[in-house]
C-alpha cells in the first residue's frame, strides 16, 4: 500500500498528506459503485457484507446524493406544509 501511494503521490501531490489504507479503497469502491446507481444488494455482494444494513450506512453518508433525489423528486427548496390543525382538534385541546 505505501509503494502504491508513493508511486501515485508523483502524479497527485496531494496525495501524500491523506490517510489512505485498505479500508480508504473499499469505502471509496462502495461510494462510487453508490453514487453510479449500482444498487445496495450489488454493493453488499461486491463488499462481501453479510446483511444490508451494513451497506446502507454508504448510503446514508452521501449527502450530495440525497439532494439530487430531493431535486429530482421536485421537493427541494420548497417550504414544508404547517400543519393546521381542524377546529374539533382545538376544541379538544383547549378542552383539556
Amino acid at each position: 500500500m505505501r509503494r502504491a501511494v508513493a508511486t501515485a503521490t508523483t502524479s497527485k501531490p496531494e496525495l501524500a498528506h491523506k490517510p489512505i489504507s485498505p479500508h480508504v479503497l473499499r469505502h471509496t469502491l462502495a461510494m462510487t459503485l453508490l453514487q453510479s446507481g449500482v444498487d445496495l444488494l450489488t454493493i453488499q455482494a461486491w463488499l462481501g457484507h453479510s446483511q444490508v444494513a451494513t451497506t446502507h450506512r454508504y448510503a446514508a453518508a452521501d449527502v450530495e446524493m440525497m439532494r439530487r433525489a430531493l431535486d429530482k423528486a421536485g421537493v427541494a427548496g420548497k417550504q414544508p406544509a404547517r400543519f393546521q390543525p381542524k377546529d374539533i382538534v382545538l376544541q379538544l385541546l383547549e378542552g383539556i
